[in-house]
């Protein structure tokens, strides 16, 4: 059975996950290990209720799985940079994602420097 949302705490709690190409190098800027990585998700997400696609048992998989995904939308193929999640009552939301490398700057809304391509 899928945990009550309303039974966690009000307060959203933000996660930031540093990729390096794919692979989690670093939570809250704290280096861990890719089983670390898991372990620390896992614990701070499934204390938050979040469960997907009826995996209950590893809610870190999902938060970071959503995580890369995002990060894909602005890397240069090589799925390396920043990505921040706000986790509230089940739910693990990508609240922004960059990459140092990325050739269009989201946060200004400016093109990518032409003498790169």
């Amino acid at each position: 059975m899928a945990p009550d949302a309303f039974a966690f705490p009000d307060d959203p709690e933000r996660l930031v996950v540093t990729f390096d190409e794919g692979v989690p190098v670093a939570i809250d800027g704290e280096t861990v290990t890719l089983l670390q990585a898991f372990q620390q998700v896992n614990r701070r997400v499934g204390a938050l209720g979040l469960a997907g696609r009826e995996i209950y048992e590893g809610p870190a998989a999902v938060a970071l799985v959503t995580a890369r995904e995002e990060l894909e939308k602005v890397s240069l193929g090589r799925v390396s940079g920043e990505v921040r999640l706000i986790l509230h009552r089940g739910n693990a939301v990508v609240n922004s994602a960059r990459d140092e490398r990325a050739l269009y700057d989201f946060t200004t809304g400016t093109t990518f420097d032409q003498s790169v391509a």
